[in-house]
């Protein structure tokens, strides 16, 4: 696959109405691209380069079929909360609280931008008319990362993110990652390696999983009624979060 040939969109959502929490990065005709904006769509697409339409788009957020309850209990969140997920990288729960939150600001922002995407190329597919997937930067991160390196210090609330990151940078694991989904863009990488700021990185991990996703080699973990998260191929996950992930299913079963 020739990445300079396809349009990619990652946005990490927020949902403050006051401060910028919005973080957009994108990838398109061999150019690269973060920002940091609010939530109303004004200010959002002003960041967005002049593309038609983008392959994929990854968002940060719970997304759920249209016409789903608030309080529907998602497999993939489910699955990804137990066992050695549940106190190194598990996601929020989406049908109560902040959670809540944030799935009504991520099919917001759904509705904002599905008019930049065409029909997806790949199955699990929430909105079956549109290319957009789901990201967990959190999770994505936390699959990376070998066992040893959690626990071995105390991440202030808040910071696990900027930790994880910051980790896999130094580790190379981003490095390899692209090399192993075939995305040859040194300034693209150059430019995560050297990011400081929070919503921006949070924004290059969601389109490092629309990268996975168009390339036919994310893990995709979740089920029809609920949705899907897009995490990193498996052969590049640390073996505690092989593990971790089968004994999960396997209690589902």
């Amino acid at each position: 696959m020739n990445y300079g040939d396809i349009a990619l969109l990652g946005i990490d959502v927020g949902f403050s109405k006051s401060r910028p929490t919005t973080g957009i990065a994108w990838s398109a005709n061999g150019t690269f691209g973060a920002a940091k904006t609010h939530t109303d769509w004004d200010r959002r697409r002003q960041h967005l380069p002049a593309v038609t339409t983008y392959s994929v788009i990854a968002i940060d957020g719970p997304l759920v079929p249209a016409g789903s309850p608030d309080r529907l209990v998602r497999m993939c969140e489910q699955t990804l909360a137990r066992g050695a997920f549940q106190k190194r990288c598990k996601p929020g729960s989406s049908h109560f609280g902040t959670g809540l939150q944030l799935k009504r600001a991520a099919l917001e922002t759904a509705e904002q931008i599905k008019h930049l995407t065409s029909a997806p190329m790949f199955a699990n597919a929430v909105f079956g008319d549109v290319a957009i997937v789901e990201a967990f930067p959190n999770g994505f991160l936390g699959v990376l990362m070998p066992e040893q390196t959690f626990g071995t210090v105390q991440i202030l609330r808040g910071k696990k993110f900027d930790w994880m990151y910051e980790h896999v940078v130094e580790a190379g694991r981003l490095a390899e990652l692209m090399a192993f989904v075939g995305w040859d863009a040194q300034e693209l990488l150059r430019r995560m390696q050297t990011e400081r700021d929070h919503e921006k990185r949070a924004a290059y991990i969601c389109l490092l999983t629309a990268g996975c996703a168009v390339a036919g080699k994310a893990e995709v973990i979740g089920n029809v009624a609920s949705g899907w998260i897009w995490l990193p191929p498996t052969d590049l996950w640390a073996s505690w979060a092989r593990a971790a992930l089968d004994q999960n299913l396997l209690r589902a079963a």
